[in-house]
């Protein structure tokens, strides 16, 4: 029952051998014997060749019932997919707006200047959180669209330079740069790569515990190049290591619309790397971004 088709056919002359090559030297008529193998090794052929065809076909459709239940699956994760995104986006889209509906109904005709220069700093500063939520569900609908970086050679110490204003200015003095690699350039977007390392520095100054120092530090590999932003600020809940990537997925306990970390990885994928985190519950986590050399 387990072996594939034309088996049977091809060892019919075997068969054919074995069972009537004895005949002619046992006592008895050759005749009646060899009708009877006439009948039977053709007759086996056709069980064997039946039954094979019998195995493979519902093997066919097992293997047709199985891509049917993964494109199921599929079509349902797309359509939990569909549904917290549209949630997701309706909602951080929905509280700006609010606010912005809010006090500007409540705002009197008479309401003197300082109160009008008031919502008016209010509104501008929702409608920026709502430009900005539109800019990254932008990037990552180009997540899969090799336009979304624009490679050239960049000089790692200039980077670096710049990071480390950048970072300066959201962490303050907690923020510490160690290359150790002068003069080595890489292929890369520089605005979009900047763009990913600020995403991690922000994510750190808003989620990670206490005042202590993080580091920024690029290291060579063999292929890659690796950049991280390790802090000491308690690490991530254990699980959540692949789930903070994800669209609007916050984690445990995380504010935020779930979009830089996301934002983050399609970067890396985008010049043809990865994005990751290596956690140390209770002690603190290193964000890194991986760049083909």
């Amino acid at each position: 029952m387990a072996h594939p088709p034309r088996t049977s056919a091809a060892l019919a002359p075997l068969a054919a051998a074995a069972y009537i090559l004895p005949l002619f030297f046992l006592p008895g008529s050759v005749g009646p014997a060899l009708t009877s193998a006439a009948i039977t090794i053709p007759m086996c052929v056709l069980v064997g060749e039946g039954i094979a065809w019998g195995v493979g076909r519902l093997e066919q459709i097992e293997l047709a019932l199985a891509r049917e239940r993964d494109r199921a699956e599929q079509l349902r994760e797309l359509d939990e997919m569909k549904d917290r995104f549209l949630s997701a986006v309706s909602h951080e889209l929905r509280t700006p707006i609010t606010i912005c509906r809010g006090h500007l109904e409540v705002l009197e005709e008479e309401a003197d200047e300082r109160e009008v220069r008031a919502v008016k700093a209010m509104c501008v500063s929702e409608l920026a959180l709502m430009g900005r939520l539109v800019e990254d569900l932008a990037t990552l609908a180009r997540a899969d669209d090799r336009a979304l970086v624009k490679v050239e050679s960049l000089p790692l110490d200039d980077l670096l330079g710049s990071m480390a204003a950048k970072a300066g200015a959201i962490l303050g003095d907690r923020v510490r740069v160690v290359s150790g690699i002068g003069g080595a350039t890489l292929r890369a977007d520089p605005q979009r790569l900047t763009q990913a390392l600020v995403n991690l520095l922000q994510n750190t100054a808003d989620h990670a515990k206490g005042d202590g120092p993080v580091c920024l530090r690029v290291q060579a590999g063999p292929a890659s190049w690796r950049f991280e932003v390790a802090d000491d600020g308690g690490g991530l809940p254990p699980g959540d290591e692949q789930v903070i990537f994800e669209p609007f997925s916050t984690g445990s306990s995380r504010g935020g619309t779930g979009l830089g970390l996301a934002i983050v990885r399609a970067i890396a994928r985008a010049h043809g790397g990865e994005a990751g985190a290596d956690n140390r519950p209770g002690h603190g986590v290193t964000f890194w971004i991986r760049i083909p050399r």
